[in-house]
């Protein structure tokens, strides 16, 4: 027998192992074996589904033999054939022999080292008798078929009880999917090639985003991020002026180290797990593909809020702390000094005030060190200013609202992450017309339209309205309280979960709001588990209807809630910051806390947390609030421009306000105007209607101070803002032109391009839609030069030429 047919039983045993762990249930995976998927096919009556199971069987059998197949030819060529086969029936041996029926091989972590090692204590006489390149044969085969098994097994659909049926529908298209899981590994070069296990191991733990949901299954509310992710938009450096709107892979492509600032909710978090599954996998497409040879490293900053900045060595830590006892030594450094190591380091807000001059020595440190290497951070804006790491390389890049079409694509793949994951054709369809409904909604809302330009936002819109049947919110307060009433009580509910006795929806809320302003109250990104069970403890002394234990109530709200989770072992934070804010807000108005609220208003971790008390307080302390902020800007002349903008950021949140009071926000709004910054724009866009008519009466002169007012008019996303954007239509100055040019598809494409654009002496356009093609018609400003062809992404133009499609 040769190598290529000793291989086909050995891809077929890879096939068995694969189809195990998809069952995912010992007491179903433990009897298939032998020469078939003999239980699967119980399953199915028909024989022609019978057929149709073992033709897939027999496809999945070739892609694992044509990735097997060039490692034995080319790697081991000149081993002995005889050798060859013998170290292939070993691997084969061996997979038949190790039954996969530990509890914990069917864990969400499984990684390929694990696998291998508990497939080498199962069947640990397999390699008897081979010679030493044998050996290394074996352990090489062994360690790469580990790696298709688990990739195999996660690419197959959730497993349940119409699962075949969805296999057997879908056959080309799962073959295809799991060929093509196949093909983005990496080829292993040794056994003990650790860094094919680390990036294997980041992809798998990486490539996965928590669905929001109440009606949706365990099985399905996680799916790949691959599937739904999105390109941000971004204002970042160019020609030594913002350009605003480029996609944030143009920005990365730059160079090689990039700052990348973004408000909460705008995915700055996603962004970085996405950086680090496409390095890990290198699959970077254009115009990032130089970064394929690169190894990722993220480390959330939020883990180091009360300790030290870790070592290369510890970067591991977050994704690979499994492994991590197998990493050769200096390894880390090794790649960070050769210039493949990325580096991710995601929030420096979430550091104390206090502790980010010590972060920027720390990164400091490790440029100095490794200078090579490439380096991506991400804080929210309020946090440090743009040119924090200026002196050390970086450029800026400012994460947008999603446009318009933005969101469109977001919804599209956010419905299409759910149907690719249910088997059920009626419930395919039902999805299919969610989503056509929500896309009516976000067109007729313009409330909706702008809380889905965040990600976190518009995913929670899908949500919601997919639980909900159409029924949204028309603000932010209103959408955070729907999503804490579908994950705090309605999921259980619909699944009939059964809460602990007396832990009610309202007192899940106080306990968790509880939590939140303890962890804002002391600068807490994460928390000691020990310490967050004694503040539960605390609070259930005044909840004596609650007879389960302070522990048991905690685990009931880390694992039912969907708010909590521990990142690491003993370490508990707040799944998304945004929730831990509202949560916070709410138990400070609870508490009566107005003087705290104030005392801490000017410090960018509360700034949130007041904008959102502003939303829970009830009207008189809703007032003594505003008051006492605008108070304090006056008293404090550091803080007076922070404070008083904080006050009309307030206004978001704010259903209604005394007219005294409306009349000294306003008073401090025009104190503040022109707006001299994009921090400023946002706060008055933030603050409704009413600002428009302060910023049609203010007088920008600069072009740092026009620009900032465009952006604040147009992120209002009124219609009533096109008088005030054509005001500056004929104005030249690079900044201003690009801001109108980057507000077009924040309204309706083609009278925008008319109103705004069309005498604009614009220097390029970003198309991201046909309806905004064909409004270039308008763009007379510039004449003559042939007209371009508009593009999906960019259709660019110089000054003094004709647009059109």
């Amino acid at each position: 027998m040769g190598v290529e047919a000793a291989l086909i039983p050995l891809g077929a045993s890879v096939v068995r192992s694969a189809l195990k762990l998809w069952l995912g249930d010992k007491s179903l995976a433990t009897p298939v074996s032998g020469t078939g998927v003999d239980l699967l096919e119980r399953r199915l009556t028909n024989a022609l589904d019978q057929r149709k199971l073992r033709r897939v069987q027999e496809q999945f059998v070739d892609a694992v033999v044509e990735r097997v197949q060039p490692i034995v030819a080319a790697e081991y060529r000149r081993l002995a054939e005889h050798e060859r086969l013998a170290a292939i029936e070993a691997v084969r041996e061996t997979f038949e022999e190790a039954a996969l029926d530990d509890d914990d091989l069917f864990a969400a972590d499984l990684d390929t080292r694990r696998l291998d090692r508990h497939l080498r204590s199962r069947a640990p006489y397999a390699p008897t008798g081979l010679s030493t390149d044998g050996t290394q044969l074996y352990g090489l085969l062994l360690r790469e078929c580990a790696g298709y098994v688990i990739e195999m097994s996660r690419a197959l659909p959730a497993f349940g009880p119409s699962a075949l049926t969805e296999i057997l529908r879908r056959e080309t298209e799962i073959v295809t999917e799991v060929r093509k899981v196949l093909d983005r590994l990496p080829q292993r070069r040794t056994s003990t090639d650790f860094a094919y296990d680390y990036r294997q191991l980041v992809a798998g733990t990486l490539d996965q985003v928590e669905m929001f949901g109440a009606t949706l299954s365990e099985a399905t509310r996680r799916y790949p991020l691959s599937v739904a992710y999105i390109s941000l938009t971004a204002d970042g450096p160019r020609d030594g002026y913002a350009a605003a709107g480029r996609r944030v892979e143009d920005l990365l492509a730059t160079g090689e180290r990039i700052f990348i600032r973004g408000e909460a909710g705008l995915g700055k978090t996603t962004l970085l797990q996405w950086i680090a599954v496409r390095s890990a996998q290198r699959d970077f497409a254009d115009p990032l593909t130089a970064w394929n040879d690169t190894i990722p490293f993220l480390v959330p900053l939020r883990r180091y809020a009360d300790r030290e900045l870790p070592a290369p060595e510890r970067f591991l830590d977050e994704v690979g702390r499994h492994i991590a006892d197998e990493m050769p030594p200096g390894w880390v450094q090794a790649q960070l000094r050769s210039g493949r190591g990325l580096l991710l380091l995601d929030g420096v807000d979430e550091l104390a005030s206090d502790r980010r001059e010590e972060a920027r020595e720390w990164l400091r440190s490790l440029i100095l060190a490794f200078p090579g290497a490439r380096y991506v951070v991400t804080s929210r804006p309020s946090a440090v200013d743009p040119d924090w790491l200026a002196a050390d390389g970086f450029a800026v890049a400012s994460l947008r609202p999603m446009t318009p079409a933005d969101v469109r694509v977001f919804v599209e793949r956010w419905h299409d992450a759910m149907r690719t994951r249910l088997v059920d054709e009626p419930a395919r369809e039902e999805v299919a017309e969610h989503h056509e409904r929500l896309l009516a909604q976000l067109n007729a809302r313009h409330h909706l339209r702008k809380l889905a330009g965040y990600p976190l936002l518009c995913a929670l819109l899908c949500a919601l309205h997919r639980d909900r049947r159409g029924d949204l919110p028309d603000n932010r307060m209103e959408l955070y309280d729907t999503a804490l009433q579908m994950l705090l009580e309605r999921r259980d509910a619909e699944r009939r979960i059964e809460a602990l006795a007396g832990l009610s929806r309202t007192r899940k809320a106080l306990l968790l709001g509880d939590l939140a302003y303890w962890f804002i109250r002391n600068d807490l990104t994460d928390a000691p588990v020990s310490r967050a069970v004694e503040q539960v403890e605390r609070r259930l002394t005044s909840m004596p209807e609650v007879r389960a234990s302070a522990e048991a109530v905690y685990r009931h709200l880390l694992e039912r809630s969907g708010l909590l989770r521990e990142p690491v072992e003993g370490r508990v934070d707040f799944v998304h910051r945004t929730f831990q804010e509202y949560l916070a807000a709410k138990a400070a108005i609870d508490a009566d806390d107005i003087g705290t609220l104030v005392a801490h208003a000017h410090l960018d971790q509360w700034h949130e947390v007041v904008v959102m008390a502003a939303g829970h307080a009830p009207g008189t302390r809703r007032e003594e609030l505003l008051n006492q902020v605008l108070t304090r800007g006056d008293e404090v002349r550091k803080h007076r421009d922070a404070l008083h903008l904080l006050a009309v950021a307030c206004l978001e949140t704010t259903p209604e306000l005394a007219p005294a009071t409306r009349e000294r926000v306003e008073a401090s709004a025009t104190r503040l105007l022109p707006p001299r910054g994009l921090a400023a724009a946002k706060a008055f866009a933030s603050a409704g209607p009413f600002v428009l008519d302060l910023l049609a009466s203010a007088d920008p002169r600069t072009e740092a101070e026009v620009a900032a007012t465009v952006r604040a008019a147009a992120a209002t996303g009124l219609n009533d803002a096109l008088p005030l954007l054509v005001k500056y239509r004929r104005d030249e100055r690079d900044k201003v032109q690009q801001e109108l040019v980057a507000a077009w598809g924040d309204f309706e494409p083609d009278a925008y391009a008319a109103a705004v654009l069309a005498e604009l002496p614009v220097r390029s356009v970003s198309v991201t839609e046909s309806r905004m093609a064909r409004a270039l018609r308008h763009l007379t400003g510039c004449a003559g030069s042939p007209a371009p062809r508009p593009r999906a992404r960019w259709t660019s133009c110089r000054r003094r030429s004709r647009c059109s499609p």
